[in-house]
């Protein structure tokens, strides 16, 4: 998106309808700041506290991208239009939405006006998971969520934060036969144990675990066949890495960060085996903490890790 594309706009100020790309500042409620004519293509909203996604702008046909800083929700008024009307029926080519607060099936109902939605970034109210694989475009999802119930079958990359997975969750997201990309972030696995098998993950290039309450992985080389990095962030519980993962032929990377001695070890032997095979590609990072690192100056390792983590930012974004 270019410089003068975007603008900012002081609260109270009206936004014109010439103005394809916006950016709006300190606002509660959305409807007035927009002229009805307004060719919107992009709205970022710089809020610190929920705002509503009205009517309006879940009808504006011009609109492809919406970004909010902290959470938004579907307007009350097209919630229950949800909920009352059979043949409900809005109409956008929304692309993506973040972040986005959903709370039960009329949320969904609404969702599923957007058939050309590609990233989605939301968190679910709601104990009893929530169903996306209505959105058969979706590429990129990340869902903060105590449960997974489906997800569409074309998906890319996938973050799941807080989530409590079952051996059965797991192998719906191991069949995922698009996904390259998968975060997961203070996930709870069932029996603190992943059994992974064959045939699942068949696209899988980036795998992250973070603050896992995850103690037995069980896999194979086999099981993540495209795998090219690996990144553990505080695992403390995870007693090893498997170490037919460092058999993977793609593999290019393997990333520790403040996950404690064992997994420490267990990534330098995986290095040292390989090495012994002939491999001299694969790449191991350890982070350590930051005390044991008082005595002793790394410069070299330090850029690397620093190079790491802004690298894996750009692929967040």
């Amino acid at each position: 998106m270019a410089a003068d594309r975007c603008v900012s706009f002081a609260q109270g100020q009206r936004i014109p309808s010439a103005k394809s790309y916006l950016d709006v500042v300190a606002v509660d409620q959305l409807s007035p700041w927009i002229e009805p004519n307004t060719r919107l293509e992009f709205l970022v909203v710089i809020n610190s506290c929920g705002i509503e996604i009205t009517d309006a702008l879940l009808n504006m046909m011009s609109l492809r991208h919406m970004r909010f800083d902290e959470s938004a929700r579907f307007s009350e008024s097209i919630c229950r239009r949800a909920i009352k009307e059979k043949s409900f029926q809005i109409k956008n080519n929304l692309q993506s939405i973040s972040y986005l607060h959903v709370f039960d099936k009329a949320d969904e109902k609404i969702l599923g006006c957007s058939p050309n939605l590609r990233m989605l970034k939301c968190w679910v109210e709601s104990s009893h998971g929530f169903s996306f694989d209505f959105l058969n475009q979706l590429e990129y999802l990340k869902l903060g969520s105590e449960t997974v119930v489906s997800l569409p079958l074309n998906l890319k990359k996938l973050t799941l934060v807080g989530t409590h997975t079952s051996r059965e969750q797991m192998e719906i997201i191991g069949k995922l036969k698009y996904l390259e990309v998968l975060k997961l972030c203070d996930v709870s696995f069932e029996g603190k144990q992943w059994d992974t098998m064959e045939g699942e993950f068949p696209e899988l290039k980036f795998l992250k675990l973070s603050r896992v309450k995850l103690a037995e992985w069980n896999t194979s080389r086999d099981h993540f066949p495209r795998l090219q990095r690996l990144a553990l962030e505080s695992c403390v519980d995870l007693k090893m890495i498997p170490p037919s993962l460092g058999d993977i032929p793609t593999l290019q990377m393997i990333e520790v960060y403040d996950c404690g001695r064992a997994i420490n070890k267990s990534a330098k032997k995986i290095q040292e085996e390989q090495e012994d095979m002939g491999n001299e590609d694969l790449k191991v990072i350890i982070s350590r903490p930051y005390w044991e690192n008082l005595s002793v100056s790394e410069p070299e390792e330090e850029n690397e890790e620093e190079s790491v983590r802004e690298s894996e930012e750009e692929t967040e974004h």
